[in-house]
């Protein structure tokens, strides 16, 4: 969505960059010496997003709670962890010749800097034959949560998508993937691929079945009215049904 909404900038020219933010600007210098640039492309793979422009690219990454504005518009109007589109929360600007794209980011868990090389990444979540690709890069060991959220593995899941996956699927987030069979993955990996398209039109990982209003003790589970498990499971707080998923 936040790509989409990037897109719109192809082919302005940059007048300036609001990059002041030490913690979330990591090249400033050399990001401000791009001034006089023009957009050429705006792609994605995972969770980051890269702007081409004619002088050198720019990788941004929204981390928890990041969200971007393009001419005062941002295309999720309200997100699960308070980002705003206040003026005082803006990390990271450009200005172009005609119109702005920002980022506001009140947590500053966003990044952006200097294009990396991603070949470390893994398949983006969205590609084709998604089951094939991953399959080779799976570790021997360890939570199948903490398994899904490496972006080394699949490039694209965050910690609401993979309980929502996972409860789709079944499968207990604590559940070590050695215990897994290769019929179980591949139903996990058409989970993934059924879910996120899905959630995309509905506007957002908080608006799966496992939605964000779920996410507070005493909740219910959506599929059979059990109450929710939460757990901290690979670092990262987990809602889960105990009933359905083994």
């Amino acid at each position: 969505m936040y790509r989409r909404a990037a897109e719109s900038v192809v082919g302005r020219r940059v007048r300036s960059f609001q990059a002041n933010d030490e913690i979330v600007v990591k090249d400033a210098l050399q990001i401000q010496s791009l001034v006089g640039s023009r957009v050429q492309e705006v792609s994605r793979h995972g969770k980051l997003m890269t702007i081409h422009l004619d002088q050198g690219s720019i990788d941004l990454h929204f981390g928890m709670a990041g969200r971007i504005i393009v001419d005062g518009r941002s295309p999720i109007d309200e997100l699960v962890y308070g980002a705003s589109s206040n003026d005082r929360w803006i990390r990271f600007g450009m200005e172009f010749d005609d119109g702005f794209l920002a980022i506001t980011d009140p947590r500053r868990f966003s990044r952006v800097r200097m294009s990396q090389n991603t070949s470390a990444l893994g398949p983006d979540a969205f590609s084709d034959g998604l089951f094939e690709q991953v399959q080779p890069r799976l570790p021997a060991k360890g939570p199948i949560k903490g398994v899904l959220l490496n972006q080394n593995v699949v490039a694209g899941l965050g910690n609401m998508l993979v309980d929502e996956i996972l409860s789709r699927s079944s499968i207990d987030p604590r559940r070590d993937i050695s215990t897994l069979s290769g019929s179980m993955i591949r139903k996990m990996m058409t989970a993934v691929v059924a879910v996120l398209p899905e959630l995309l039109e509905r506007g957002g990982s908080h608006k799966g079945d496992l939605a964000a209003e779920l996410r507070v003790p005493g909740s219910r589970c959506p599929y059979d009215a059990h109450e929710l498990v939460r757990n901290t499971v690979a670092g990262r707080t987990t809602y889960w049904c105990p009933f359905h998923q083994k």
